[in-house]
Formats: C-alpha cells, sequence, structure tokens
C-alpha cells in the first residue's frame, strides 16, 4: 500500500480496519502516516518526505523517489506480495503501478486521478496497469466505464470520516467574554510543508488588516489557526508571533489537531485548495479557496490544466460558487476585500451558504471505506476463486488427453467444452 499525503493516510487506515474483518491473515507493508500504523501497517519510509509541491520540487526529488519505486518493488518481491492498493498521489502512484503490474501483482488504485481536471491521456496508462479503479464521485465512473476501466464508484468517506473526528478532538474555550468578538475566522493554510510555506504570510497579513479594519469600527474580529502538520509547527508559531508584533489588534489562536472544531465554530474559512475545501463544506461555512505553487509549476500546469477551477467545491459544483484566489490574486489585499464582502453582504454570503450545502449533499453520508473494503474483498477472492478453477481445468486437461490416447471412452467432460477438449487432443496429436 502506498499513501503519499494526510488524506490518503486516513482513507488508508479505515480501508485496513475494514480489510482486517476480511482477512485475519492480513499483512500492510509500504508507504504511510500515522493513521494506517495504528492499524498494523509498516511503513518503511516516512510519508512526509513525499509532501512535494511542484514540478520543481520533483525535479530536487527525482533520485529520491526513484530509488523508492525501487526499494517498494524489492520488498514486494521479497513478501510475495499479491495485491496493491495504491492511494491517491497519482504523479508516483502510476509509475509505481507499472513496475508492480510487470511482477504479475494485482493493483488496485483508491481515488481517481483528477483526469477531468488535467492531463486526461493517463486513462490509458490507468487502462493497461490497474485491474480496479475505485472513484469518490459518480460522474468519474462514467468516465472509466466508457474507456473500459474496471471501476467502482464507493462514495466519499467525508461525513463518516468527520463525524468520528470531530468527537476526538478537544472543545475550543469559548472566550470568557463571548460578545467581544463580532466574527470568527478560521485560517487553513494546507497541511503540506510547501502549501504552508507560500500562503501562511498572506493569510497573517490579511488577518493583521482586517484586526485592524474592524477595531477602527470598534468591533473586534477572533482568528482560529488549526495546524495539522507538526514538522511545521515551529515555523507558524514564529510567523503567528511576527504577526502580533507587526499587528496589535490581531487576536490569534493556534490549536494543533483541531481543525474541524475550529470550522464548526467560524463564520469563515480561508481554506487552501484541497480536500480540506470538502470538510468546510460540511460543515455548512462560506469559504475562501486559496492556493499558490511556484512560478515554475504554476505556468506549467496552466498548459495542461483542463477545468476553469480548482477548488473540488466548485468543480464538484459546475461552477464558481465560493472565490478561488490563485497565484498573484492570492494576496492580502485581495483576500482582505472578498472577506469583508463575505462578512458584511448577508444576501451573497447566503447564497454561497446555500450553494455549499447543495454540494454537501451530493457527497452522501455512507461509509466509503465498507464499500471499498467490500469491493477489494470480492476482487481477491475472485481471483483465487479463478486461479482454482484454471487449476482444475489443467488438470482436467491432461487427464482426457491420456483417456484419449489409450483410446478410452469419454464419459464426461467436466470443466471443458467439447470444442475445448478436441483441440487439446489435436495439439497433442499434431506435436
Amino acid at each position: 500500500m502506498l499513501a503519499g499525503e494526510h488524506s490518503g493516510d486516513l482513507l488508508g487506515g479505515e480501508l485496513i480496519r475494514e480489510l482486517k474483518k476480511n482477512f485475519s491473515d492480513l499483512e500492510t507493508f509500504g508507504v504511510g502516516g500515522e493513521r494506517m500504523i495504528e492499524e498494523g501497517f509498516t511503513s518503511i519510509e516516512s510519508m512526509e518526505e513525499l509532501s512535494i509541491i511542484g514540478f520543481s520540487a520533483i525535479l530536487f526529488k527525482y533520485r529520491f523517489l526513484k530509488s523508492l519505486i525501487g526499494r517498494l518493488i524489492n520488498l514486494a518481491v521479497e513478501k510475495n506480495c499479491s495485491h496493491a492498493i495504491l492511494i491517491d498521489y497519482p504523479g508516483f502512484n502510476l509509475r509505481l503501478a507499472k513496475e508492480l503490474k510487470k511482477l504479475g501483482i494485482t493493483v488496485i488504485f483508491y481515488v481517481s486521478p483528477q483526469l477531468w481536471a488535467w492531463k486526461f491521456d493517463r486513462i490509458y496508462t490507468i487502462r493497461d496497469n490497474i485491474d480496479l479503479m475505485l472513484v469518490l464521485f459518480p460522474f468519474e465512473k462514467q468516465i472509466y466505464d466508457r474507456y473500459g476501466v474496471p471501476c467502482e464508484f464507493v462514495g466519499h468517506p467525508l461525513a463518516v470520516r468527520l463525524r468520528e473526528k470531530i468527537r476526538k478532538e478537544a472543545v475550543i474555550p469559548e472566550p470568557e467574554d463571548k460578545t467581544q468578538f463580532h466574527f470568527t475566522i478560521t485560517l487553513m493554510p494546507g497541511s503540506r510543508s510547501g502549501e504552508i510555506r507560500r500562503i501562511l504570510n498572506d493569510l497573517l497579513q490579511s488577518a493583521g488588516q482586517l484586526a485592524d479594519h474592524y477595531e477602527n469600527n470598534n468591533k473586534k474580529i477572533r482568528f482560529l489557526l488549526p495546524n495539522i502538520n507538526q514538522k511545521e509547527e515551529v515555523f507558524i508559531l514564529e510567523k503567528i508571533e511576527l504577526a502580533k508584533s507587526k499587528f496589535p489588534n490581531l487576536t490569534i489562536e493556534y490549536l494543533f489537531d483541531r481543525s474541524l472544531r475550529a470550522i464548526e465554530i467560524s463564520d469563515l474559512v480561508l481554506v487552501a485548495s484541497g480536500t480540506a475545501t470538502l470538510e468546510v463544506a460540511y460543515f455548512e461555512k462560506p469559504m475562501i479557496i486559496l492556493y499558490k505553487v511556484s512560478m515554475f509549476t504554476y505556468i506549467i500546469g496552466s498548459l495542461f490544466i483542463q477545468t476553469p477551477n480548482i477548488g473540488l467545491v466548485n468543480i464538484l459544483s459546475g461552477q464558481e460558487i465560493c472565490r478561488e484566489l490563485i497565484q498573484a490574486e492570492c494576496s492580502p489585499n485581495n483576500i482582505v476585500e472578498e472577506t469583508l464582502a463575505l462578512l458584511e453582504n448577508k444576501k451573497y454570503r447566503n447564497k454561497i451558504i446555500e450553494d455549499v450545502r447543495k454540494v454537501k449533499e451530493a457527497l452522501g453520508s455512507e461509509n466509503s471505506s465498507r464499500y471499498a473494503s467490500r469491493e477489494i474483498t470480492k476482487l481477491i477472492k475472485g481471483i483465487a476463486k479463478k486461479r482454482d478453477k484454471n487449476s482444475e481445468i489443467q488438470n482436467s486437461k491432461y487427464k482426457f488427453i491420456i483417456l484419449v490416447y489409450s483410446n478410452s471412452l469419454i464419459l464426461n467432460f467436466n470443466l471443458l467444452t467439447l470444442h475445448q477438449l478436441f483441440s487439446y487432443c489435436l495439439q497433442t496429436y499434431i506435436s
């Protein structure tokens, strides 16, 4: 199994838990994070090493990534691996799938690459190397069905996962004076190091400007900054202190691993594009979607991206229901302008909330990991049954040929048809 980022680790952990119910002797290994390891998974490399954004970053880590594929292939051979489950992270996982397929390993891909957004021609690589594609959205299955790729829609894990996760998150204490803050805004700069380092400064600068704006109008605003990347904790805390020294009116609370609680009590969320936008949609909160990559990555990406939007809530909606501020547009002034519009214009705000609610309803609320486990189990048991059947056919073939050679009567054909039997006998006679 391989998961390359936090969202994939969550899916992997849930999936392993479900698979263990069907396979008591299940052994899982590869690369994954804490959630997968908690379920007995053996990771040969830190998942953080795969936290790479952009083409330039991939070039710098190319040798490491190539080496990791080699290590994973060697491990698969050593362990006599029968199946591989590759979770999202398509740039790496599709390359790994090719090598695994050469070994005769059954390859399952969980979470489709966003073919509908860019590089659609990857569907041919998928068709040649993936035995089963498990997708989160119904329209993705329609695409794969058209191209003859074995595919099952298992639903999105968002609702079940968030209900479980929020129960584990500590409640955020309310301010002593509840009335002192007019609004609460959550800042979510992303989970990967590259995202955090590119977006955080703009978010904190925006927060400072908004704090000053409302202070001048005799109002206060509260900011929450949840973080799930422990590796970047020191960096984030240092940036928060710098922002506080620059903007004395800024009230901001740092929260480790309590993003859902923060979203739940917010009036607005400023969020990096990614799965987190769906988390915000689950709580039916208005949001502004932000993203920044290196200029090199942006130029290359703009040549391939086929959709007008990058935020998942907008893609699923088929239109831009939440404002996207990408690259140069992701500036403090633009963030402040859109934030004020959302906080002060109730009609505009309510329209966005209603549109976000529709996206949430489209995601459903079933246990997708259970469905994914069911489809994987069917595939594994189906392959085992097919191997047994082939073994029976092979055994029968030799029995029938011997009978023909001895001029004995053939009383039954077992699993072979008359045509198959005739072909086998004729080939043997000729040879």
